[in-house]
């Protein structure tokens, strides 16, 4: 069994080696004060669950007292995303709740701000909706946006309405127009007929 643990240890090791190397594990603990990294203090991307019992002192040293967000994978698809003030002991804990065997691997994102920890959460679960999450992040001020945004499609509708009674009305000036249009033409052809006949009668008379 102790040799067991050992190769299963230098394998998690070697893992670990590998995607240092291809950059796609990275602890940072120093960021050079600029604006990147003025948020994120720490990255631990794609690291098998079995590193809790394999290199637990490890995982302890890394993680432990570290405060910031979190992902579970099922192999490389999301599953999972929270926030904790302890990222050791939250990540730990899914190992056993229900959570338990629906995971495999995990990532987090040390924020040493923790009061910017919520906002963060939202986004991610309101843009990704991993399967895991139940519930998703609440913004305060999205409801008074949506009544912005409510207000100004109600005006463009009135304004629509507006536009809809004016070309209605304009077209009831046009059948106005046309009809009375229709009758002069109507009138003048019957005034013209009348002309027509007296000429006719006028000159049999004279024929007469």
């Amino acid at each position: 069994m102790h040799h067991l643990r050992c190769l299963l240890a230098n394998i998690v090791w070697e893992y670990l080696d590998s995607m240092n190397k291809d950059k796609n594990w990275e602890y940072v603990t120093n960021y050079k004060k600029s604006v990147r990294g003025s948020l994120i203090k720490g990255v631990l991307e794609n690291i098998p669950s079995e590193s809790f019992e394999i290199i637990a002192e490890s995982i302890n040293d890394t993680m432990k007292g570290e405060s910031g967000i979190y992902a579970l994978y099922d192999n490389q698809k999301l599953y999972y995303v929270g926030l904790a003030k302890n990222l050791k002991s939250r990540v730990k804990k899914h190992r056993k709740d229900r959570h338990a065997k629906k995971w495999n691997k995990f990532s987090i994102y040390i924020i040493k701000k923790t009061k910017f920890l919520k906002d963060v959460e939202t986004i991610l679960l309101r843009v990704i909706d991993p399967k895991g999450n139940k519930v998703k992040g609440k913004i305060p001020k999205l409801k008074s946006l949506q009544k912005v945004l409510i207000n100004e499609t109600k005006k463009a509708e009135l304004e629509a309405k507006r536009m809809r009674q004016e070309a209605r009305a304009a077209e009831k000036e046009a059948r106005a127009a046309e009809k009375e249009a229709k009758d002069l033409r109507t009138a003048l052809k019957s005034t013209r007929k009348k002309d027509s006949r007296k000429k006719v009668a006028k000159t049999r008379r004279k024929k007469w």
